[in-house]
């Protein structure tokens, strides 16, 4: 019983996994997809204002906009900047080398490419002769690229060749031996693949036309078009998922069933894929109830929206089509309510509860497998999603405790979790981000350790009883850099000018953007900065504890911080960004190079006593706020 529970569990982790990993090259691109479906829905030949001259930004942007966007996130997850241009070098290969719109064809070259390169750039690090490095780094990307960049070329077209030859096979065996609800095993992977029109216009159409010559309908042109299971599985993401997915379904439920692209649709289950049987289920159901009520289209309704549908439905089919689709959606629904409750997306995961460590699910540290050839922890990195505000306030509170336990001769240092060091002993990230700081690290020997609140020092006991259990033989002198005088408050940073006090806000863009203006408005940072710290919380929540908040920027600043800045707004009832997360200060960050390290201990030192927290939520002067820091 035991085995078999242990086994679920690695299997559900690796589908989570898997889910992560297609998410992360998915999810940070789904805005352009929902510009484009806005784009398409008016402009088309058949859309609400078409437009001719406008429509010729239709296929370029799904053919090469999207693939590349894709294969640049995949590649940058996997090797940072250059793990992203060899991505989106190498997938033009399969996008000239298709016929048909290639982002599936991207999430496999990209990343391949992308950890090739990474392991390149491991094996030759620090065997470059100086002065040599750009000369090395720029040749091995171009070649290791023009290598995956011909190979995608050459051999994906017999790929697609032979799937669509294999979907051919399938309907048409399907057909001959009247089991139309099974062509759901084929369409909705065809559908994600974004082989749709192919296999809609080149097999299912000709089928359709010449049935509906003889019966003045064909049940084949409602596969594809039929919207009905794709709005359903939408349907259970915008209630029960999770981030960026959660709060764009909406919006691509209204584009998929009125305008009919049906595209928006599949980057959602590309970043989730288990949510592909919510559609095929929901198909099988629409397509049964289709083939006992006589259902069918007199030809294909395109684009394939609700309103099309109905356009091209003969009058003997209405009771059946009307019948099928509603079921098709709530079948689709429900299925996909299911599979999020069992498989739950990522963000889904209560990190206090439990976490992963080499495929093993654990709860204590007490679970964990040691690896005896490891020993001591010298080097801990705090990673967040920029490196550049939470991470350095963790790590600032980890030495404290590390300190106060005695536990000597550690380097603390903070980082980006797209950018771990190869020689970490241990990384401390949130669970959202321990994937793609195990993507980054090379180094089998690193331990993965998440937790919920970088400011509060009860979330660091894992930490530190592991470390503990680790360097139990005793401990060696504190390295001199770990040796740093009392850091204090720098005026050109943090001062007066920079504190509001009594505000509220509607909304946490609101605040956002108030610790954004505090920091254009004094010089800190240009305006774009604020669309950074709009775009970083919509990837990554800044909340990060103790009623705190953090804004700030994305990890590529784009030269938007001019130089280092710190505002503080009080914010007496408080802004919620989640559920029990209610920040009644806004620290806004922005923080050139490490003139900030140094202030963020003061601030992280201060503020992971809650009791300090209220004493800025209650003080009366920006002046009253510095003396709680000094």
């Amino acid at each position: 019983m035991m085995n078999q529970n242990s086994n679920s569990s690695t299997v559900l982790t690796k589908i989570r996994r898997f889910g992560g990993i297609m998410s992360a090259m998915v999810m940070p691109n789904l805005g352009a997809f929902v510009g484009w479906g806005l784009m398409a829905a008016l402009f088309i030949p058949h859309g609400w204002m078409p437009n001719k001259e406008l429509n010729q930004l239709i296929a370029p942007i799904l053919d090469y906009v999207f693939p590349l966007l894709i294969a640049y996130t995949a590649g940058y997850n996997i090797h940072g900047q250059r793990g992203g241009v060899i991505g989106l070098f190498a997938s033009m290969g399969v996008i000239v080398g298709s016929n048909i719109t290639m982002i599936s064809g991207a999430m496999v070259i990209a990343p391949l490419a992308a950890w090739t390169l990474k392991k390149f750039d491991h094996a030759v690090e620090n065997k470059i002769r100086p002065g040599f490095e750009m000369l090395v780094n720029n040749f091995s990307l171009g070649i290791i690229g023009a290598f995956y960049c011909i190979l995608a070329f050459i051999t994906v077209g017999p790929a697609i060749r032979g799937l669509i030859a294999m979907i051919t096979a399938g309907v048409n065996w399907a057909t001959k031996n009247k089991v139309i609800p099974l062509l759901s095993v084929f369409m909705a992977p065809a559908q994600v693949l974004f082989l749709n029109n192919v296999v809609n216009h080149g097999i299912l159409a000709p089928i359709g036309f010449a049935q509906a010559a003889k019966a003045g309908k064909s049940i084949m042109f409602l596969v594809d078009s039929n919207c009905g299971p794709l709005l359903g599985t939408l349907l259970s993401i915008s209630i029960f998922g999770k981030g960026k997915a959660k709060n764009t379904a909406p919006m691509a439920m209204f584009i998929a069933g009125i305008a009919g692209i049906g595209e928006v649709y599949f980057p959602f289950v590309l970043g989730n894929p288990i949510m592909i049987f919510a559609t095929m289920g929901g198909l099988a159901v629409s397509l049964y109830l289709q083939v006992i009520f006589g259902g069918g289209l007199i030809g294909v309704a395109s684009p394939g929206s609700l309103i099309n549908i109905a356009i091209m439905t003969p009058r003997d089919a209405i009771f059946a089509n009307l019948v099928s689709i509603v079921a098709g959606f709530l079948v689709a629904a429900a299925i996909g309510t299911f599979l999020l409750k069992v498989f739950p997306p990522k963000e889904d995961v209560d990190p206090t509860l439990s976490f992963t460590v080499d495929d093993h699910e654990v709860k204590t540290t007490d679970d964990f497998v040691v690896k005896p050839a490891k020993g001591k922890i010298k080097k801990i990195i705090v990673a967040c999603d920029s490196g550049m505000g939470s991470s350095a306030m963790g790590a600032s509170v980890l030495k404290l405790l590390l300190q106060k336990e005695n536990l000597t001769g550690i380097q603390v240092k903070n980082s980006s979790a797209n950018k771990i060091d190869q020689d970490a002993d241990l990384v401390v990230t949130l669970d959202s981000l321990i994937d793609r700081a195990k993507a980054s690290s090379n180094n089998p020997d690193t331990t993965f350790i998440p937790i919920n609140n970088f400011l509060k020092d009860t979330n660091y006991k894992e930490v530190i009883d592991f470390v503990k259990k680790q360097n139990s033989s005793g401990t060696a002198e504190t390295p001199a850099e770990e040796q740093t005088k009392k850091p204090e408050l720098d005026p050109q940073i943090l001062n007066v000018n920079n504190i509001r006090l009594n505000q509220k806000f509607a909304s946490v863009d609101d605040a956002i953007r108030a610790s954004g203006q505090i920091l254009v408005d004094n010089g800190y940072v240009t305006p774009d900065y604020i669309d950074q710290m709009i775009e970083r919380n919509q990837d990554l929540p800044v909340y990060i504890g103790n009623h705190v908040a953090v804004p700030h920027g994305l990890e590529d600043t784009r030269g938007a911080i001019k130089k280092t800045g710190i505002s503080i707004i009080q914010v007496p009832d408080g802004v919620k960004f989640g559920k029990n997360e209610i920040a009644y200060v806004l620290l806004g960050l922005a923080g050139e190079g490490d003139d900030h390290l140094n202030i963020l201990k003061v601030i992280s030192q201060t503020l992971m006593d809650e009791a300090n927290v209220e004493k800025i939520r209650t003080a009366k002067s920006p002046e009253e706020i510095l003396a709680v820091f000094e």
